[in-house]
């Protein structure tokens, strides 16, 4: 028989080692499941509209719209589509610039991936070459579902195609 001390150490130990085992199991689970991944693509401005929603000249709630064709390599073939809506959120007309909300949706062969970000600009311009920035990624559907990390675009010296460089993991 036990005494109730030899009982009460048991039983410590017990919970310790379960305890122990439970919380490295949820650490291990917890962990990223996948290596980071880098897409390059590159995208040819097919069309930009700027939708003037209020009084004329920028102010808040102004859209710019943009549709790209998207390729793995400059002039390559289109692979796939993007879309992207950039609305003035904030505007200083003292300093000339805008800031924007901007939302840019892939359609890729194997699934959508999804991308938001801020820009700022000199009110109501577009990007010039060489300008550049860095958006997150929301997920996506297909193989892109659950994607996590950035995006960074980089408008190239023709002034009408992009460079972009997407690293993620999925989850």
């Amino acid at each position: 028989m036990y005494s109730c001390k030899e009982l009460f150490k048991k039983a410590l130990i017990v919970g310790i080692a379960t305890t122990a085992v439970s919380t490295g199991t949820t650490s291990i689970s917890a962990a990223p499941n996948s290596e980071t991944k880098v897409v390059v693509m590159y995208s040819e401005n097919k069309s930009l509209a700027l939708v003037d929603t209020s009084k004329a000249g920028i102010d808040h709630g102004d859209l710019f719209h943009r549709e790209d064709a998207i390729s793995l390599r400059l002039g390559g073939p289109k692979i796939g589509v993007s879309y992207s809506q950039a609305e003035v959120i904030s505007f200083n007309r003292e300093s000339n610039v805008d800031v924007r909300r901007v939302f840019i949706q892939v359609l890729l062969p194997k699934g959508r991936m999804y991308f938001e970000g801020i820009t700022e600009l000199g009110l109501g311009t577009t990007p010039a070459p060489g300008w550049t920035n860095v958006y997150a990624i929301l997920g996506g559907t297909g193989i892109y579902a659950n994607a996590r990390g950035t995006m960074t675009t980089r408008l190239l010296p023709d002034g009408k195609n992009w460079k972009s460089t997407a690293k993620y993991t999925v989850n």
